[in-house]
């Protein structure tokens, strides 16, 4: 079994990397990473370079080069087009995978709901990963336009959790 320790150490290495595919066994464990993404496409190398994608041999401590299948995505950063036209909408997405729970015990009221205005430091789920609970924060200031997951929902890193309105 992997450990919490080390399987964030793992998400933080590949999230500073330029690997879109990770995926390691250990005994009767698996553990696959796949990068969103969700920063603008990059031009392509001129000296014909690839990224390449690296996956571990199954029952060994060799790694393989695979070449990235990541398909063309539009050039859409972390923010998207309002449902009205007035303006954009951040995205506050996963920072890994988990449960997703949306008030601090069952049957508490939600820490935000849509309509609600929310500052940086307001925390606006918990994720659960592993039996530890961590709060996620909003990191911008606006309101709250729509929440993405349902409570209790699995999440993957990198998937959109909310849409606000930054003020």
């Amino acid at each position: 079994m992997f450990k919490l320790e080390e399987v964030m150490a793992i998400i933080k290495a590949i999230d500073q990397s330029s690997i879109r595919k990770f995926a390691l066994e250990q005994e009767n464990a698996r553990l696959v990473i796949e990068k969103d993404r969700l920063e603008p496409l990059q031009p392509e190398l001129e000296s014909g370079g690839s990224k390449d994608s690296f996956v571990r041999q199954a029952g060994g401590d060799d790694f393989r080069a695979e070449p990235a299948t990541t398909p063309p995505v539009a050039n859409e950063p972390a923010w998207a087009e309002g449902k009205s036209g007035e303006g954009c909408l951040q995205k506050i997405v996963a920072p890994m995978i988990g449960t997703f729970y949306a008030a601090p015990e069952p049957g508490a009221a939600p820490f935000v709901k849509a309509g609600q205005k929310v500052q940086p430091d307001a925390v606006v789920c918990v994720l659960e990963a592993m039996k530890l609970f961590n709060e996620i924060e909003a990191e911008v200031s606006g309101e709250i336009v729509e929440v993405l997951v349902q409570d209790e929902e699995f999440v993957e890193y990198g998937q959109p959790l909310f849409l606000v309105r930054p003020d």
